[in-house]
């Protein structure tokens, strides 16, 4: 069968799709841009003998599984740990399979500071779910997961009169390189290729004899590959209301506020946030919002009780001590009942609530109907530009963003006016496939590429 809807392109995985992380890149210079995600070219990487976010996010997609939610949490507890601990040793021998392919070190060992950093990271990780668990009984009892790894892929539409899901609505396609080599390799592209050729091929050849069939057939038969908008969501959430929440956990060195007026409320703006509850209502799902779960990177430390009161209190007040406000707050309520009603621990937890080590931060994004129809339509106008085969390719210099970004040197390079491609093929991996598409999940904070 032909494809004859934009459904059934997408489920033959034949679309251009965008990311947010495409889009991000695209805003912050299109030079960047167009070397990985036109020409592919990523910066190589070292290996590590452990990526810590996915090892973290494959443990959470495990606690959060639909089918396992409220059956038997201390299994689910060892069961979670388990997930973290086979990920870090997979890793590991990964790691060490690859230095020894490469001649790095031909013992199994790895280097004594590496594995110590290692043992470290692993160390963190089991103290950083343990904490998670407790935290999860208390904010997580309201909601129930529905789905874990939800990948989705929808038509990237320009505004209809009456909405997205207005009939009139366009589907933007696309005929880039990447697009028709992609086609050019399907079965269905073959199919329909020669149909087109058996119909037509000899009435247009007679009619022209020095016409070009492939340039002729990409450029007046072919209408392109539909584009789309991709991602997959951490996890989905129902609240007892039966409304949807999309849930998307972060691990990070320090938390943010998103406070409105703080420097980093920019959840209230996040592409991610948003694009993500657009997908999802395209595809009929009433969805309330987002949930920005934070984790920070940090080993919660439960106070222990002193040997002697100090100003009547059992357990200690020390701003040094990296004590967490949720933690501190049960314990002493729970061993220390006396002092903790007469308000001896309120100005320590006061401080805890506002400066001190927090162990994780909630955000609760809330996205109407007209902000997701906004969004829609700026995500249209957006992929037109990315789509477009006579885009204006240049650099946006910044004063942060150049000294820390990858492509300094080719970019510099071409300021120069130099032939950068032997740069390029020196210090960078050219690849097959956009980062996405093979890369596992990972809940550390992306950096913008």
């Amino acid at each position: 069968m032909i494809l004859s809807t934009v459904d059934q392109y997408i489920e033959a995985d034949l679309v251009h799709s965008i990311h947010v992380s495409e889009r991000k890149s695209f805003r912050g210079c299109r030079r960047r841009w167009a070397w990985i995600y036109r020409d592919l070219y990523y910066p190589t990487v070292t290996a590590k003998p452990l990526e810590f976010g996915i090892a973290f996010h494959k443990a959470m997609e495990h606690w959060f599984d639909p089918n396992a939610w409220g059956v038997d949490d201390a299994s689910r507890e060892l069961e979670t740990l388990r997930v973290f601990m086979l990920e870090c040793e997979r890793q590991k021998k990964e790691y060490l399979a690859k230095i020894r392919a490469q001649g790095i070190n031909e013992f199994e060992e790895m280097n004594p500071e590496v594995e110590a950093d290692y043992n470290e990271r692993v160390e963190l990780g089991q103290a950083m779910l343990q904490n998670m668990f407790k935290v999860s009984y208390e904010i997580d009892a309201e909601y129930r997961p529905v789905g874990v790894e939800t990948s989705f892929e929808v038509p990237i539409v320009l505004r209809a009169p009456n909405g997205p899901f207005d009939s009139s609505a366009t589907v933007i396609w696309c005929k880039c390189h990447r697009c028709w080599s992609k086609w050019k390799a399907s079965a269905e592209g073959i199919k329909h290729h020669d149909t087109w050729q058996e119909v037509n091929w000899k009435r247009i050849h007679a009619e022209n004899p020095s016409i070009n069939e492939e340039a002729h057939y990409r450029e007046e038969v072919w209408q392109g590959l539909p584009v789309t908008l991709g991602g997959r969501i951490d996890a989905i959430f129902q609240d007892r209301h039966g409304r949807y929440w999309i849930v998307d956990w972060k691990t990070a060195a320090r938390l943010s506020t998103g406070d409105p007026g703080a420097a980093d409320d920019y959840l209230y703006l996040d592409d991610q946030i948003t694009s993500y509850c657009y997908a999802l209502w395209l595809l009929g799902i009433d969805v309330a919002g987002f949930i920005y779960h934070e984790i920070k990177k940090v080993m919660v430390i439960e106070p222990e009780p002193m040997k002697h009161r100090r100003k009547g209190l059992l357990f200690s007040t020390s701003k040094s001590a990296g004590f967490d406000y949720e933690t501190y707050k049960k314990v002493v309520e729970e061993n220390d009942p006396g002092m903790f009603a007469e308000g001896g621990y309120d100005e320590f937890l006061q401080y805890l609530k506002e400066e001190g080590s927090t162990s994780y931060k909630r955000h609760i994004i809330h996205r109407s109907q007209e902000e997701l129809i906004q969004a829609g339509q700026t995500l249209a106008l957006e992929a037109l530009d990315l789509t477009d085969p006579n885009l204006r390719v240049y650099p946006n210099p910044g004063r942060f963003s150049c000294s820390t970004c990858a492509f300094r040197e080719p970019c510099l390079g071409m300021n120069r006016g130099e032939d950068v491609q032997f740069t390029l093929d020196s210090l960078f991996e050219k690849r097959t496939k956009l980062y996405y598409e093979t890369a596992l999940p990972s809940t550390d904070k992306p950096s913008v590429g």
